[in-house]
């Protein structure tokens, strides 16, 4: 992968800082996230931006803070909350980066598992009609029908057809990279299968009748827990919300001491977080 002038930038001057630091794990990360980025330029890339982030949040303060003192605005507990805010965005920041690859690999795997059970059919069906292992590779690379799968395809047939490598260790290559159990299951017993002389296509129709079992036991329980999300959501995120915005007014009223930055942060900050934190949680559970 090519680098952009930024990720460029930031390799220059952080390359040699972030290269002894880099480890297997988000080498490994990268490679099943499909990041064709080096991991000490990620490095150096995600530890400059959030060097900016924690530098353009301070100088957000000081703007702000000059702001409020001129307006006499009294911030209270809600400026020592400000200060430290941009401590907090960028440790949030270099989390979140470090985190983002095992995220996108651990989502490409949940796409790729619900994919495998249709791509055996068609892998079967290449197979009955005496289809080589490699060109089966090839054509299912060819298949955007079966998303994440097609990706992985093209990878074993990159393998065999650009590097030089032959159909087992271009596999094996790929039961290294890939971040699906299941997957990587199914190709373990391939190579196990074509090493021993078994039948391709008895193994093929066996792991697409188990996989298809388990698709829909995974989808039975992914629709109760959803279900369940639902009704916390309503609970939580609507009711909750809504009661709050009755006793909270009601307890400044009786106390004599109402603030309306408060409300105004809860209104326009704290309930659209809890909406987001449900729809993040809910996009994660379907695998999006």
């Amino acid at each position: 992968m090519t680098l952009n002038k930024y990720q460029k930038f930031c390799y220059d001057h952080l390359g040699k800082f972030t290269t002894p630091r880099v480890n297997d794990r988000l080498k490994t990360s990268l490679s099943s996230a499909h990041m064709t980025i080096r991991p000490d330029a990620y490095l150096a890339w995600l530890l400059l931006t959030t060097i900016l982030v924690l530098v353009c949040g301070y100088v957000s303060v000081v703007v702000l803070t000059a702001i409020f003192m001129v307006l006499g605005v009294d911030t209270g507990m809600f400026g020592l909350i400000l200060f430290i805010m941009p401590a907090g965005a960028a440790g949030l920041t270099y989390y979140i980066g470090l985190s983002y690859p095992g995220s996108k690999a651990r989502g490409r795997a949940k796409k790729i598992d619900s994919n495998l059970p249709y791509a055996l059919n068609f892998i079967t069906a290449m197979s009955s009609a005496g289809v080589t292992p490699t060109e089966i590779f090839k054509s299912l690379s060819k298949q955007t029908i079966y998303g994440e799968i097609k990706d992985e395809a093209a990878w074993v047939y990159r393998d065999i057809a650009l590097l030089g490598s032959d159909i087992i260790s271009a596999i094996r290559a790929n039961i290294e990279r890939t971040p699906s159990v299941k997957f990587k299951e199914f190709l373990q017993g391939l190579v196990v299968t074509v090493t021993s002389g078994g039948s391709l296509k008895s193994y093929f129709m066996s792991k697409a009748d188990q996989y298809m079992i388990e698709h829909r036991t995974a989808q039975k329980q992914d629709i109760e827990s959803l279900g369940i999300m639902a009704e916390a959501y309503v609970t939580a995120a609507v009711a909750g919300v809504l009661l709050l915005l009755i006793v909270i007014p009601l307890m400044m009223i009786i106390s004599g001491q109402f603030n309306e930055f408060f409300l105004y942060t809860f209104i326009f900050v704290i309930a659209p977080l809890i909406h987001m934190g449900f729809v993040v949680v809910v996009k994660s559970m379907s695998g999006g």
